[in-house]
């Protein structure tokens, strides 16, 4: 059963599923939770603050696993960045 992750164990530039005011999916800029929702029929960027029991509205419980490309098309540019391999469940710094 997953535990809400302790803010300093949290990464920079990260995704993390999670619980939030707006939405259960946030990337962590080091100091706020950048949510997508939606407001007056469009989509916006929202910050939300890393919950505690006195304040806060985003709990992280689990850091997505972006994957990394085993197999480019390229080695450079937006040919390395896609391919026809991407390999999940490595360890991230």
């Amino acid at each position: 059963m997953a535990e809400q992750i302790p803010i300093d164990q949290l990464i920079t530039d990260k995704w993390y599923v999670g619980r939030g005011r707006n939405s259960n999916i946030g990337l962590w800029n080091g100091s706020r939770f950048l949510v997508i929702c939606e407001k007056f029929d469009d989509y916006v960027v929202k910050k939300e603050p890393y919950y505690r029991e006195e304040d806060g509205c985003f709990q992280p419980f689990l850091m997505i696993d972006e994957g990394e490309m085993v197999e480019s098309f390229g080695k450079t540019g937006w040919d390395k960045h896609y391919g026809r391999r991407l390999e999940f469940g490595k360890k991230t710094t």
